[in-house]
């Protein structure tokens, strides 16, 4: 009972979550962010959850880099990608997070050390509601789904790719620095 209250608490508030972006205008809303101040408290956020998880969730050294945009939205964005990576990570892995400048970008990954995701669904996965095939964790995927509109709404680019170790998965997302 308890971890279906748990579950239904999670997808009403990723539903809400992709209500109001869905509802709220972009324009208005631009302030300075710094992306590596986000990311410590994102980390901080979830570290409990990495703990009971015997997962090894760290910040990564980077760059204080500025990006325009609403507080909570860049929260929620990387929130959701710590949520899937630290979800798909087996006990005793590993989930790293990184924001720093790349010529005029600022870059934030999420690298963790999980099964990934095949090439070919890649494209799919920000699809709402879809859920890969090799799905085992619980959810209603829609995370990924809220972290592109998100990154749509800032002209960010996200990718994914293999981590660098072959196991896993990178998220990077690139977003143009506020000048």
């Amino acid at each position: 009972l308890r971890a279906g209250l748990t579950r239904a608490s999670h997808l009403v508030e990723q539903l809400l979550a992709m209500a109001r972006l869905d509802a709220a205008p972009v324009a208005g809303r631009m302030e300075p962010m710094n992306l590596l101040e986000v990311a410590k408290q994102v980390v901080v956020e979830y570290a409990a959850i990495a703990d009971n998880r015997r997962i090894d969730l760290g910040l990564l050294p980077g760059d204080a880099v500025t990006v325009a945009g609403a507080a909570g939205e860049w929260r929620t964005l990387l929130g959701n990608l710590v949520d899937n990576a630290l979800r798909y990570t087996p006990e005793g892995g590993r989930v790293d997070v990184q924001a720093r400048q790349v010529g005029a970008e600022a870059v934030l990954s999420v690298t963790d050390s999980g099964p990934g995701i095949p090439a070919e669904e890649r494209e799919r996965v920000f699809d709402r509601f879809y859920r890969g095939s090799q799905a085992t964790a619980p959810g209603s995927g829609l995370g990924l789904a809220i972290v592109k509109r998100i990154a749509d709404r800032y002209r960010a680019r996200i990718a994914l790719s293999a981590a660098e170790s072959g196991s896993g998965l990178c998220v990077t997302v690139r977003a143009p620095i506020m000048a």
